[in-house]
């Protein structure tokens, strides 16, 4: 098999994240200069994980020097990839250095997918002053990171305060606030929200669609889920995978068998989720 920037990614992502090992890594860095496959962003981003997990400070400068020598302007996932390697090996101070590093760098959007992703709360809380301190804490990119990460983190009190501070709204906020009552599982809020954003004219998208719909599965509510199927048509998401997964889902928990085998029918690139 022809190694190329995947197999070669795939390969140091095992070394870094599983096997958790230095040297191994650094074989595959070797392999990828002598076949002449650069690093990218994602190579450094697996390498700053473990790094950061293994204390290696000098590394770690080593590797920010490269990848602007390699012309990266882009740090994010570089950072969020820091972020979980010294959250992991529980070196808070450095936690907090690269999360201000970051905050100066315009970076709080990565900074805060890193912080849900671990649903580290109490860094969630420094970043959210840090962007009130910027005035950035309106910004509808910002507020919508700062929603999900509440969300993730089980605060949803907190996620609503911060949607409901935003300036302008758009829908990936409305999603952001969807989905975090999705994953905590206020169905009836998800309902509620999903026809206050149709009031104030924002137009439903896929995600927006099978959250709606995993609400209407969990209170088996059989006829607003029709209503909706209307919708999805006439929007044209019927053909979408992870809408039509959510309709299946919803026809089924609502006990509608029938509709539900139709639906899957209809399904054309079925996948595992479409199947179970």
């Amino acid at each position: 098999m022809k190694l190329d920037m995947n197999a070669c990614n795939v390969a140091l992502e095992g070394c870094c994240c599983e096997l958790e090992s230095v040297s191994e890594a650094e074989k595959v860095i070797e392999t990828m200069s002598v076949l002449g496959i650069k690093p990218n962003e994602l190579s450094f981003g697996f390498l700053a994980y473990l790094y950061a997990l293994k204390g290696f400070k000098d590394k770690i400068i080593e590797l920010t020097g490269l990848i602007s020598g390699f012309g990266f302007s882009n740090k994010r996932l570089f950072c969020s990839y820091l972020i979980s390697g010294h959250v992991k090996s529980g070196n808070l101070e450095a936690v907090s250095e690269t999360i201000l590093c970051s905050l100066r760098e315009q970076a709080l959007d990565s900074v805060l997918s890193a912080i849900a992703s671990l649903a580290a709360l109490d860094f969630g809380l420094l970043v959210h002053a840090e962007s009130l301190k910027l005035g950035l804490h309106s910004n509808v990119y910002v507020g919508s990171s700062l929603v999900s990460m509440y969300a993730k983190c089980g605060k949803m009190e907190a996620a609503k305060k911060v949607f409901n501070t935003v300036d302008e709204q758009n829908v990936v906020l409305w999603n952001a606030m969807l989905g975090g009552y999705v994953q905590n599982g206020h169905a009836y809020e998800v309902i509620e929200l999903f026809f206050n954003m149709k009031s104030c004219g924002f137009y439903p998208d896929d995600f927006t669609y099978s959250s709606i719909l995993s609400a209407c599965a969990c209170l088996k509510y059989l006829d607003l889920g029709r209503q909706l199927h209307s919708f999805i048509i006439k929007d044209k998401f019927a053909s979408n995978l992870f809408v039509g997964n959510a309709l299946v889902d919803m026809y089924a928990k609502s006990g509608a068998l029938e509709d539900a085998r139709q639906q899957f029918e209809l399904i054309r690139n079925r996948d595992n989720v479409s199947w179970n």
